[in-house]
């Protein structure tokens, strides 16, 4: 079939064209620009309903595992429509027969040999890792094999009974945990072969339909080196056929609703194209209001571009978006990955520990101690002239990592304690002070009068549907609770802290939004310039279907467009404006301020933020942070303001891989070579203002053909718009640029970060920066590069920190890795530094809870005794069993503080799952935690297993009625003696018990806490 040309065809139109005109064999779509890719993906998916056994295949020349699980489709599809770019057609691939001799099946109850199978897998591509976090990785421990299998959404855990597969379960990448069986997994390569090209896969005469301008390729020699020279038909007949574009409605509904009236009324069959459910639903409720009596079109869920019509076969397809919305950026879906969340207690020896007894001492690892016939890890700690103290599993709970102030080591303590007893103390009057002081504030703000706004709109409603992502828990629950406090009649002041690119702007478009719509004004402060621009185009695309306008105050512009603002601000003009500090300057005043939305809040000055409240007295304040916040402060400060906390990062979101290495301008040359040459653009970050420019063209030089840009912040507004909108528009391929790109910045294009001279950067500057990349389905690479000779033991273990935490969200464990807590500072204020420093963040903000607690008149938080456990077993997790200590620590942590038997058996099952059959040991340990939670419930606080008898001790708290006594001493007959001693005790005789040991303690347990301590 001769090659046709479909470029310049009108919009979603020529996706059906090809849906219509390819055969039964399928078809190749060929695009200039695999950018463009999701849209010929969404538009077939969305009208391939209308063509049976259609499947759309994208074939990336930028992804391999992409390119590989295609060609694994097109192998039995039916009609399979694939879309490529010259250069994955013209690139080398598998041959059909080596996918298939590389392909590995699993089936539940088929024989395989476990080793030959993991031997196959690093031969065909995949990486072996401790734990799969990614597609790719495969893991084994003992017979349990993980495996993310290229193309798969979520990966497998494929359990062994020696040779046989037991069964195989998908599994969840941020929990690790199984989930729902499947009877069969098939598993392909994850590598190529330079064997073949995708024409190796398809018959001869498949056609091809080319998608790009031919004008501006005037040699045509990927083109005709695809289509054996053969001239490109052209396909303009498309229209000829009856396939025309609509009219846009831009947001119109009675404008649609006549170009509908007459589709209707000629018998045409017409649907609706939907993004979601709720686009649905507000049609729906558009049809009703405006009273329409008629039939109403099929409404089907799926993304359309846009609308068309086709006079021949009667039909006309409208897509919502053009109906519902002015404009709107198009975001596609992302395949759902995840990250490993062990814990947030990630230790590695050498750390500084907080032990609630004992103070400040240095972790020394995990140390496996014999005591008799039992054997146990302890957790080493070294103190003040080097006294070692082993904390068994009991007290795992009340030692904790310590954090403090960036750069500050925190001193020491002797285990005599009299110091960390002093330090304590002093800790504890600057916490009650600092509660009181916040809860005056807080009372008073909840007594001033506010503006009370009327619950969720239609208007509102649509706004949240148009949200092209799918929102995480916490951010929809910070969403409600702002809306919550807008419509209360008290003024808002709430924080909101998220990790970067985690949806916070999303939350202020829809208070802004709120206050807006209620003849309100709204203004956004924001830090830097750069970020006001990136916020004025987010609430404009974000607001562009609604009568709200948006303007900008800044040094981006000329004086008389300021004056413009300005004035339009007095005159209610203007119903969100979006500036810098020039919001605060004396000129400024509002026609009726309703909202103070202040973004990067740590970054502003409290006589800052409070001259903007000066404007008006009950305004509504919304403070967003990207200071990662540990969840004890959390706690603390949602008793003493109202805290928003965004933890989850959103769906889709990959880590971005950081790599840390001496300045090597060999490797800088091959890492933007690389990034270009995937269409992508870089980020340089040269933070020196007098020798940028010779840094650009020493770029130049070194990597020929780049277009460059540079920004730093003594350059006029006026330059550095005109350069970010070059960058942001893709005219610039590398930005050589210092610290003012650290906020806000998104552009999706931008996927590897260089950052010179790293050692002298902070680890919360440098994780800020990171996350200016990997905001898209793109793997993202940060090259950290420092001066190989001037680095120091310091610096060198930041820069490893923000290296080992690639993850997503990881914000806050880089805080406790580096003891680096500058939120801490900025939330709880400078004068509590000294007191951080000295006991640690986690106990400062315990004691600042017990502090709220108290002056609120409820009670403190109780402390829970740990109950000691002496029994004559190992009772550990070996590391045959377990390698990493970190792993083993949370496993620990988890089973010293489980509060009952459900939650003892979810660790159980945890295990089980994740790590195969429990050794003697673990089961032992389990053993031994159940009986620890049943203890604490009967008020025993410690047991001790002897050579002939095992003895229970009694809190001081714990009663014994005489008639109890008496009832034990009946139904323990031969069995048991009281003690006498300074705490009451129960001896029993091991070789009378007549049950296993366990077993019986657990009954008596079960029964002393009925029948006497209740």
């Amino acid at each position: 079939m001769q090659p046709k040309q479909v470029y310049g065809l009108g919009g979603a139109g020529k996706a059906y064209f090809v849906l219509a005109q390819a055969p039964a064999s399928g078809a190749i779509i060929v695009v200039a620009d695999e950018d463009e890719l999701p849209w010929w993906r969404d538009n077939l998916s969305a009208l391939g309903r209308f063509f049976s056994d259609t499947v759309v295949c994208p074939f990336p020349a930028a992804d391999k595992f992409a390119r590989l699980y295609s060609l694994a489709v097109i192998s039995v599809a039916p009609r399979a429509i694939i879309l490529a770019s010259p250069e994955s057609l013209a690139s080398k691939t598998l041959s059909p027969e080596s996918l298939q001799r590389q392909t590995i099946r699993f089936e539940a109850g088929r024989s395989c040999h476990l080793q030959e199978i993991t031997g196959a897998l690093a031969r065909n591509g995949y990486a072996r890792e401790e734990f799969v976090e990614e597609e790719g990785h495969f893991s084994r421990r003992g017979e349990i094999l993980d495996i993310w299998a290229v193309g798969q959404p979520s990966p497998w855990r494929i359990v062994f009974n020696y040779d046989t597969v037991e069964s195989i379960r998908r599994f969840d990448v941020t929990t690790q945990r199984s989930e729902e069986f499947t009877a069969a997994a098939t598993v392909l390569p994850a590598d190529e072969i330079a064997e073949t090209t995708l024409y190796g896969y398809l018959p001869p005469e498949t056609p091809l339909f080319v998608d790009v301008d031919t004008s501006l390729v005037p040699d045509l020699h990927l083109y005709n080196s695809l289509t054996a020279h053969t001239p490109l038909e052209h396909g303009n007949d498309a229209f000829d056929a009856g396939f025309r574009p609509f009219v846009r409605w831009v947001g119109n509904f009675p404008l649609f609703l006549d170009e509908y009236r007459k589709f209707s009324g000629r018998g045409f069959t017409t649907v609706i194209f939907c993004a979601n459910r709720g686009e649905q639903e507000r049609l729906e409720d558009l049809f009703a209001e405006n009273r329409w009596h008629g039939n109403i079109p099929e409404m089907v869920i799926g993304t359309l571009q846009d609308g068309f019509f086709s006079e021949t076969e009667k039909r006309a397809f409208f897509a919502a978006q053009e109906i519902l919305y002015r404009r709107r950026p198009v975001h596609f879906p992302q395949s759902k990955t995840g990250r490993r969340l062990e814990g947030l207690w990630e230790i590695s020896s050498g750390d500084y520990v907080v032990h609630d007894k004992y103070g400040i001492g240095r972790y020394r690892g995990l140390k496996r101690i014999m005591r008799q016939e039992q054997e146990a890890e302890y957790l080493a700690v070294e103190y003040k002239g080097g006294d070692k103290l082993y904390v068994p599993l009991d007290d795992f709970r009340i030692v904790k990592k310590y954090v403090g102030l960036e750069g500050k080591r925190p001193r020491l303590y002797s285990l005599d304690t009299a110091g960390w007893e002093k330090a304590k103390k002093r800790a504890k009057e600057s916490a009650e002070k600092l509660a009181k002081e916040l809860l005056v504030l807080y009372a008073a703000r909840q007594k001033t009068p506010g503006w009370q706004y009327p619950q969720q709109t239609l208007w509102e409603k649509e706004l949240a549907d148009s949200f092209s992502y799918t929102e995480t828990e916490d951010q929809r629950h910070a969403i409600e609770e702002v809306m919550s406090d807008l419509e209360q009649p008290r003024p808002m002041e709430r924080l909101v802290c998220g990790d970067v690119g985690f949806g916070k702007t999303e939350v202020a478009v829809r208070a802004a939004f709120k206050v807006a719509v209620n003849a309100r004004q709204v203004a956004v402060l924001v830090p830097t310039t750069v970020l006001a621009e990136q916020h004025f185009q987010t609430f404009s695309n974000r607001l562009s279907p609604f009568p709200v306008r948006v303007a900008m105050l800044s040094r981006f512009q000329s004086k008389l467009e300021q004056k413009k603002v300005v004035t339009d601000m007095v005159a209610g003009n203007v119903d969100i404006v979006i500036g810098t500090h020039r919001l605060l300057q004396k000129d400024i005043s509002f026609k009726d301020l309703g909202l103070l939305i202040v973004d990067e809040e740590h970054r502003f000055g409290v006589k800052q933020k409070e001259k903007i409240k000066s404007l008006k007295k009950n305004v509504d304040i919304l403070m967003l942070s990207a200071t990662p916040i540990p969840r004890t402060l959390s706690f603390a400060m949602a008793r003493l303001r109202d805290l928003s906390v965004i933890e989850t990062p959103p769906l889709g979101r990959l880590p971005i891989e950081t790599h840390l290495g001496p300045y090597d301008e060999k490797v800088v040359k091959k890492i933007i070579e690389a990034e270009l040459s995937r269409g992508g653009q870089v980020f340089y970050v040269h933070n020196r203002v007098e020798t940028i420019f010779a840094r650009a063209q020493y770029l130049m030089s070194l990597v020929s053909g780049i277009r460059w840009g540079v920004v730093h912040g003594q350059m006029s507004g006026h330059e550095i718009e005109k350069t970010m909108w070059k960058f942001s528009h893709r005219e610039i391929d590398v930005l050589i640029a210092t610290t003012i790109i650290e906020s806000g910045l998104d552009i999706p294009s931008v996927n590897t970060m260089v950052i010179e001279d790293a050692e002298n950067f902070g680890l919360a500057q440098l994780y800020q920066l990171r996350g200016r990349i990997g905001r898209e389905k793109q793997k993202a690479y940060c090259y950290l590069f420092y001066t190989a000779k001037g680095i120091t033991d310091e610096a060198e273990a930041r820069l490893t920190a923000l290296q080992e935490f690639s993850e997503l969200g990881s914000g806050f464990r880089l805080a406790l890795r580096d003891l680096e807590i500058r939120g801490a500072g900025n939330i709880l204020g400078a004068e509590q530094h000294g007191f951080v420093r000295e006991i640690g963040f986690d106990l400062y903000s315990r004691l600042i809870d017990d502090a709220a607690r108290k002056i609120k008149g409820a009670a403190s938080a109780p402390e829970e005794e740990p109950v000691t456990a002496d029994f004559l077993l190992p009772a550990y997790i070996p590391d045959t069993y377990i390698e990493p200590e970190d792993v083993r620590i949370v496993f620990y942590r988890r089973l010293a503080v489980a509060s009952g038997e459900d939650e003892i058996a979810v660790v159980r099952d945890e295990l089980s799952d994740r790590f195969g059959a429990l050794p003697e040991p673990v089961c032992n340990l389990l053993e031994i935690a159940s009986l620890r939670s049943l203890a604490r419930s009967a008020g025993v606080r410690r047991m001790d297993e002897g050579e002939s008898y095992v003895s229970i001790f009694f809190a001081a708290s714990v009663e014994f009625k005489p008639e109890a006594i008496a009832c034990l001493a009946r139904e323990y007959s031969g069995q048991m003696e009281f003690m006498r001693g300074e705490a009451a005790g129960i001896r029993f005789n091991k070789s009378a018990l007549g049950l296993p040991l366990f077993d019986f303690l657990k009954g008596f347990l079960s029964n002393f806490s009925k029948n006497v301590a209740g």
